[in-house]
């Protein structure tokens, strides 16, 4: 589910499942963290966050969405990163 310390990888779980992690995450100490999602995950990821925003209202904070893609075997994957800090 999660790749670094502080990044979630939106795959196959529910979307549920990813706000829960999140916020473990920000329980844990971490102030900020990514929600990253490739692919056919790219909806999923964003509705993990808007999740999340609706589960932690005024105390989340948008920093930056970064859409971009990679390139994995001769394939070209596209993605999204959103990181969002818990301000309290």
């Amino acid at each position: 589910m999660s790749a670094g310390e502080n990044v979630i990888i939106v795959g196959k779980k529910s979307v549920n499942d990813y706000v829960l992690a999140a916020i473990l995450l920000f329980n844990e100490g971490h102030d900020e963290i990514v929600i990253k999602g490739k692919g056919a995950n790219i909806g999923k990821a964003v509705d993990v966050y808007n999740a999340l925003k609706d589960r932690l209202s005024d105390s989340l904070e948008l920093v930056s969405v970064t859409i971009d893609s990679e390139v994995l075997g001769n394939r070209i994957i596209p993605y999204i990163e959103i990181k969002v800090r818990r301000t309290l």
